[in-house]
């Protein structure tokens, strides 16, 4: 695939990551990656939608029911592949997919949190922390909890590669560095 091609497809993807609430992604996963292979495998389709002879109506039509039948009632869905057609950009779709799928792959390593106390936070609070983030993204967001009594107080937070470090110990490892410096 051509470079231009990769770089259309990620900006695509982008938008419609930016577009979805996050408890719908993988549902937008599933129905993105389905018109893919809809669009791969089959030739009258990709006819339709290329031939410029045909009315953009029709093509319009031939798009919105069928992403109807993969995702019925979702307006952004359908929206982003009639954008695609009205682009001409339905030949990028099957990399779009991939990347759209990658991205969310990315978003879900960031949303597994571990975090790290002193001491054993009580259930109460796990749960609503657990609510809080569920709410706001989705059933990907996860939460792992360990004690570590070597911290002394606070928390340390890891999400993917970052780390959010509030904890006592850390704390006094920066004072130690500083003082060293």
């Amino acid at each position: 695939m051509a470079k231009a091609e990769v770089k259309v497809a990620k900006r695509y993807a982008k938008a419609l990551l930016e577009l979805c609430a996050p408890a719908e992604l993988e549902a937008v996963r599933d129905a993105l990656n389905e018109f893919a292979r809809l669009w791969s495998t089959d030739a009258h389709l990709r006819g339709a939608l290329l031939n410029p002879a045909i009315p953009s109506t029709s093509r319009n039509a031939i798009v919105s029911d069928i992403a109807d039948k993969i995702k019925p009632g979702h307006k952004t869905f359908c929206s982003f592949l009639l954008l695609l057609v009205q682009n001409a950009r339905c030949n990028v779709l099957p990399e779009i997919a991939r990347v759209f799928s990658n991205m969310i792959d990315e978003l879900k390593k960031l949303l597994s949190l571990e975090i790290t106390s002193a001491f054993e936070v009580p259930e109460g609070e796990k749960g609503e922390l657990q609510k809080k983030i569920q709410s706001q993204y989705g059933a990907m967001a996860s939460l792992d909890w360990k004690i570590d009594g070597s911290l002394l107080g606070g928390l340390l937070i890891r999400a993917g590669d970052k780390l959010l470090d509030s904890s006592v110990k850390g704390s006094l490892e920066k004072i130690r560095s500083r003082l060293a410096a």
